[in-house]
């Protein structure tokens, strides 16, 4: 992976609007649309957060990843599934290896589109986003937090390591409870579970595939959750 990706990128508050965090969705456009308009999400004024995986699987991972590029409003950290899509631009062997992954709508683009689509995910989608909420910040990685002090990855250089243990581990998801310093509560996505899965400030919401439920939540949400639980709620 010569490639270079954003490590980290800081989103101050939305100040007019509320900001949703949404887990893997897999080509599952549809029921994204779906799940946004039943819960009232207001394009003027809210903002989505991705946890990546937006692509492979389901039925139109093309079309919603080129949505994810040009819609302002949208934003998306990379998964393990966008980075071997980027990874496959680079090197071709990569591509046998995405299309194992459920990438098989890769191979219908020419060159020219897959290219040029893997660059915009390069500069457009970190590893790691922090955003800031009126009752806390909250940390957005595709996998778990690759150290135990968020602070470290907000300063964190970009290295190949740290981009695989952004997007694929999930040690910490089956641990015991665990706080990450510096930073009120990290949400990730990547593990496919029938429940949201918390221990101590980390949550994972990977629920579609085993559920069929969108999991869409409002930031301030998850704050609340992480709180609740640390006050032994």
């Amino acid at each position: 992976m010569s490639m270079r990706l954003t490590p980290h990128r800081f989103i101050a508050a939305n100040p007019v609007g509320v900001d949703w965090v949404c887990g893997d969705l897999h080509g599952e456009f549809d029921a994204l649309q779906a799940a946004l308009s039943q819960a009232g999400f207001n394009k003027a004024a809210d903002r989505l957060f991705l946890l990546g995986d937006t692509i492979d699987r389901g039925p139109e991972s093309q079309a919603f990843l080129e949505w994810v590029l040009d819609t302002d409003w949208v934003y998306s950290v990379i998964g393990n599934h966008e980075l071997m899509f980027i990874a496959g631009a680079e090197d071709n062997r990569n591509r046998y290896k995405h299309r194992g992954m459920g990438g098989d709508w890769a191979a219908s683009l020419d060159e020219t589109s897959y290219k040029n689509l893997a660059t915009q995910c390069r500069y457009q989608l970190p590893l790691t986003m922090t955003l800031e909420c009126e009752n806390g910040q909250l940390g957005l990685v595709h996998a778990q937090s690759p150290f135990d002090d968020w602070r470290t990855v907000q300063e964190c250089s970009f290295s190949e390591r740290f981009a695989i243990e952004c997007t694929w581990p999930w040690n910490r998801a089956q641990g015991k409870d665990q706080t990450i310093t510096g930073i009120s509560a990290v949400v990730s996505g990547h593990i496919g579970t029938a429940e949201v899965i918390q221990r101590g400030n980390q949550v994972w919401i990977d629920i579609l595939a085993k559920t069929g439920q969108v999991p869409l939540m409002p930031a301030h949400r998850v704050l609340e959750r992480v709180a609740q639980v640390q006050r032994g709620g």
